[in-house]
C-alpha cells in the first residue's frame, strides 16, 4: 500500500452557498401522508419517521452522519433497512442540484418520486410506504461526518459501512437484515462493503458502478484521462470538518502504471458472498466495464444481471425497475416467497439503433458461451472491413493531433454481436515516441451518411404531451449532436496507450485483451507494433442495407468530462500510421451472436 507521504492531496472545499446544502440538525419528525415535501414531486402515500443527523461510531472512532426514513407505525423488529452511502450529501449537494437542471431532468420526472431521495439513491416516499426504511449516509470527510481523508471508495469505506451496517441491525425497530442501493458511487461502494461480509448484510443491489479507478477511467487503456474523478473531489463534495482530498489529477500522472496506490481502488469482489442483483448497460461511459468484470468475479451464488437499453438514472428510477428491485427485497429482506428465485440468471437488451431493441432475452450467463469469432481483417488501401485478408501489404496514416480515419463494411444480412470486443492495429508512430489510439464503432446510413445512434432517455415519461417532447429532443440534438449528446449513444469505444501494450496473457481471453500497465515500452523510430486494443463489451444488432465503421484517431471521442473538468495530457504528435495486410494482419474481432 502506498504511504500517506506519497500522496498528493488539496484541501476540501468549505460548505458554502455554491453547495446547495442545508446544514441538518438532529431531530425527529413525523412527515405526514398526502403532504408535498419538493414542490412539483409526488405526495407521500404514508406517514414517515425521519430520524436526521444520527451519529453512528465507527471501529476508529470516526463519528459519521446518516439519516433515517421508516415507516412511522411500522412494529418493533419488522423493518428492513436499505443503505445508500455516498459522498454526494443527505442534505442537498451541488450534483442533487445539477441533476435538477438537467434538460427534461434526464428522463427522471419530479412526478416520480417523493424528492427525498439523495443524488443516485432510493426514493424513501415510495420504499418507507412499502415497509422499509432508507439510510442516506455522509461517508468519511464529506459535509458534517468526520474523517481528515476523502478519498473514492476503498477497503476503509467498505469497514464504515460495515460498522453502520451492523448500527442498524441492532436498532429496535430493525428486523436485522440490511441491503444497499444505488447508482455509480453507490455502487462501488458496495463491492468493497460485500468483500468485508458484515453478519447482518441479507444482499446487495449494485447498479451500475466502476469497479478498477485505474483501468476503468483515470487510465483507461493506460491514457490519463482524471479529469471527472478529480472533478468530483474538487466540485462535488465539501466539508465542514476540514478535510482534505485526493488529488487525482496529480496522482494519475505521478503514478501513470497501475502500482500500489491505485490497486487499493479495486476491490476484491470474490470475497463478496451474499445474493447479489446487478444491473448494467452497454453505453455507460464510466462503469460498464467495471459492472461487467464484477458480475463476472463476484464469489456470490446468487446472482442476477439486468442489462437495459437506457441510461443510469432513467433506469433507476423506473416504476419497473423499482418494482423489480422491490421483488428481490421482498424475497431477501422479508422472506417473501415470490418466486424471484426463478428470475433469469441474465436479461439482456440489445440496442438495434435505427430499428427496434430486444428487450430483456433471458440468457444463463454473461459473456455468452455460443458467441463465435468474427474477424474483420482492415484494409488501408480500399478503407474497408472484410472476412478474407487484404493480401498485399498496404499503410495509412493521419495526423495525430486531429485527424482519423475511417473502415467500413456494408451489413448485407442481419447479425448480432454482442460481448467483449478487440481492435488489433499494427501502427507506428512518425515523431513521436509514443501513441494514443482512440477507436469507435457504429452503424451508418450509407445513403444519407448519417450516425444511427440509439436513444437512452424517454424524455416523454409522464409529461402531458410525451410525443411533443420526444420530438423537441430529436430538433435540439439534429440541430447540434453536442446538444443532449449523453441522451443518445452511436456505439462502443476501445482505446490504447502504445506504451502499454504488454498484455496479461494468465487474464487476456479471445475476445478481450488485458494489459499489465506495469512498464511502458516506448517506440523507437520506424518501429510497427501490434496494439491490441480492448472495447468494453457491447450488444448490437445490424440491419441488410446499414454500413459498420470503424473510426481509429488520435483525438479523445468519448472523453466524458465536465466543461471545468481538466483535460487529458495526450502524447500524440507528428503522424500515426496503420499497417495492413501481408503479415500485418490488423483486424476488428467481434463476438457474433449466431440466429436461434
Amino acid at each position: 500500500m502506498t504511504g500517506q507521504d506519497d500522496v498528493v492531496y488539496i484541501p476540501t472545499n468549505a460548505i458554502s452557498e455554491q453547495h446547495h446544502y442545508t446544514p441538518p440538525t438532529p431531530s425527529v419528525t413525523i412527515l405526514k401522508s398526502g403532504t408535498v415535501r419538493v414542490e412539483g414531486h409526488r405526495p407521500l402515500l404514508s406517514d414517515i419517521r425521519l430520524e436526521k443527523h444520527v451519529p453512528v461510531t465507527t471501529r476508529d472512532g470516526t463519528v459519521l452522519y446518516i439519516d433515517i426514513y421508516r415507516p412511522a407505525n411500522a412494529p418493533l423488529g419488522t423493518v428492513p433497512a436499505i443503505l445508500a452511502a455516498g459522498p454526494f450529501g443527505k442534505d442537498g449537494g451541488p450534483n442533487l442540484w445539477h441533476f435538477n437542471q438537467w434538460p427534461w431532468r434526464f428522463g427522471c420526472p419530479r412526478i416520480a418520486t417523493s424528492g427525498l431521495e439523495k443524488f443516485e439513491g432510493p426514493d424513501p416516499g415510495y420504499w418507507c410506504y412499502h415497509g422499509y426504511a432508507i439510510v442516506h449516509s455522509d461517508c468519511r470527510g464529506v459535509w458534517e461526518s468526520q474523517g481528515e481523508v476523502v478519498t473514492m471508495p476503498c477497503q476503509k469505506e467498505g469497514q464504515d459501512n460495515y460498522d453502520m451496517i451492523e448500527f442498524l441491525a441492532a436498532q429496535p425497530w430493525c428486523n436485522g437484515k440490511i441491503s444497499m442501493t444505488g447508482n455509480s458511487y453507490l455502487t462501488m461502494t458496495q463491492y468493497y462493503t460485500g468483500a468485508e461480509n458484515p453478519p447482518h448484510l441479507a444482499c446487495l443491489a449494485p447498479w451500475e458502478g466502476m469497479c478498477d479507478l485505474y483501468e476503468d477511467q483515470v487510465r483507461r487503456g493506460g491514457i490519463p484521462n482524471p479529469g471527472f474523478v478529480d472533478g468530483t473531489m474538487r466540485g462535488d463534495i465539501a466539508s465542514a470538518t476540514g478535510s482534505k482530498a485526493i488529488d487525482y489529477n496529480a496522482m494519475c500522472y505521478k503514478y501513470p502504471l497501475k502500482n500500489a496506490f491505485w490497486k487499493q481502488y479495486r476491490p476484491d469482489v470474490t470475497q463478496v458472498k451474499c445474493p447479489v442483483y446487478m444491473v448494467s448497460t452497454w453505453t455507460n461511459a464510466l462503469h460498464v466495464n467495471g459492472t461487467f468484470t464484477a458480475w463476472q468475479e463476484l464469489g456470490s451464488e446468487e446472482k442476477w444481471l439486468r442489462i437495459h437499453n437506457s441510461h443510469e438514472w432513467p433506469d433507476y428510477y423506473n416504476e419497473e425497475s423499482v418494482l423489480d428491485l422491490r421483488r428481490f427485497y421482498d424475497f431477501y429482506l422479508k422472506g417473501i416467497n415470490n418466486g424471484w428465485n426463478y428470475t433469469p440468471t441474465v436479461r439482456m437488451s440489445i440496442h438495434n439503433p435505427g430499428g427496434t431493441d430486444v428487450i430483456y432475452r433471458p440468457e444463463r450467463q454473461f459473456p455468452l458461451k455460443r458467441q463465435l469469432p468474427l474477424k474483420l481483417f482492415l484494409d488501408s488501401t480500399t478503407l474497408t472491413m472484410q472476412e478474407s485478408p487484404a493480401s498485399a501489404p498496404s499503410t495509412i496514416s493521419y495526423d495525430a493531433q486531429t485527424g482519423q480515419v475511417q473502415f467500413r463494411m456494408p451489413v448485407l444480412a442481419p447479425v448480432e454481436f454482442t460481448g467483449y470486443i478487440k481492435l488489433r492495429l499494427w501502427t507506428e508512430a512518425q515523431g513521436s515516441d509514443d501513441m494514443d489510439i482512440f477507436a469507435t464503432l457504429a452503424k451508418y446510413n450509407p445513403t444519407t451518411n448519417q450516425v444511427l445512434e440509439s436513444q437512452l432517455v424517454d424524455v416523454g415519461r409522464l409529461q402531458d404531451n410525451p410525443i411533443q417532447e420526444q420530438q423537441e429532443l430529436i430538433r435540439r440534438h439534429s440541430a447540434d449532436p453536442k446538444d443532449c449528446e449523453t441522451y443518445f449513444d452511436p456505439g462502443p469505444m476501445g482505446c490504447l496507450r502504445a506504451s502499454h501494450r504488454e498484455l496479461d496473457e494468465d487474464k487476456s481471453s479471445l475476445f478481450h485483451p488485458v494489459h499489465t500497465h506495469q512498464r511502458e515500452l516506448l517506440l523507437q523510430s520506424g518501429e510497427v507494433v501490434p496494439l491490441d486494443i480492448a472495447f468494453w463489451p457491447y450488444g448490437m444488432i445490424c440491419n441488410p442495407g446499414e454500413e459498420l465503421r470503424l473510426t481509429v484517431s488520435g483525438v479523445h471521442l468519448k472523453e466524458h468530462l465536465r466543461s471545468n473538468d481538466v483535460r487529458p495530457r495526450l502524447r500524440n504528435k507528428g503522424t500515426h500510421v496503420i499497417h495492413t495486410g501481408g503479415n500485418r494482419d490488423s483486424y476488428f474481432l467481434l463476438p457474433l451472436i449466431p440466429a436461434e
